[in-house]
């Protein structure tokens, strides 16, 4: 199945799921010297995993943008928590919003249908006509898979270890672990 559109973050996650005190506890450091450095490197690491699995895994508001309805919208970057708004520009240039549709968020991807026995209605012929806005990722830290935090603590700790980019001695890859971690949910169901 090929999932046709753009994503854009549209409201950044405000909790990551691994906190810093668990991310110390990982490194094994006591002092707060390095607290915004580990933090960086928290996001980093999530990051890293969400585009490497092509997934969310901390609560993001996305917008999926395309140029027209297909019959069954499929929404990239799972797992979905809700539907916020969709909204399109109809065949006068005029911008609408959905009032009813139909949505599966339990499978992956997740997918979005009119209601029964209508169809999506007609847009206008330009770019970027419809836009569905969704909640995507764990509804909160506890519900990540432990696999999942493991990975990205063992990411994280490979960027506190090697801080630069270019060193005068040989740098590590990144830990066969993580990659290991990587291709069991690249291969998941939420790709």
């Amino acid at each position: 199945m090929e999932i046709k559109g753009i994503v854009s973050v549209v409201t950044q996650p405000t909790v990551e799921p691994i906190t810093l005190a668990q991310a110390k506890s990982h490194l094994r450091i006591d002092g707060n010297d390095d607290d915004t450095y580990i933090a960086l490197c928290i996001t980093a690491a999530r990051s890293y995993f969400e585009k490497s699995c092509e997934i969310t895994i901390a609560s993001t508001t996305l917008k999926l943008s395309l140029d027209y309805f297909e019959d069954v919208l499929y929404l990239p970057l799972g797992p979905v928590q809700s539907i916020e708004d969709i909204t399109y520009w109809d065949e006068n240039q005029a911008e609408q919003s959905m009032a009813d549709w139909q949505e599966d968020l339990a499978s992956g991807p997740a997918r979005l249908m009119p209601i029964l026995s209508e169809d999506w209605p007609a847009t206008a012929e330009i770019l970027n006509a419809v836009e569905i806005t969704y909640v995507a990722g764990f509804v909160n830290a506890a519900a990540v898979p432990e696999l999942l935090k493991a990975g990205i603590k063992f990411y994280m700790g490979h960027l506190y270890e090697n801080r630069e980019a270019v060193t005068e001695g040989t740098l590590s890859e990144v830990p066969l672990a993580v990659t290991s971690i990587i291709n069991l949910f690249t291969n998941g169901v939420y790709h």
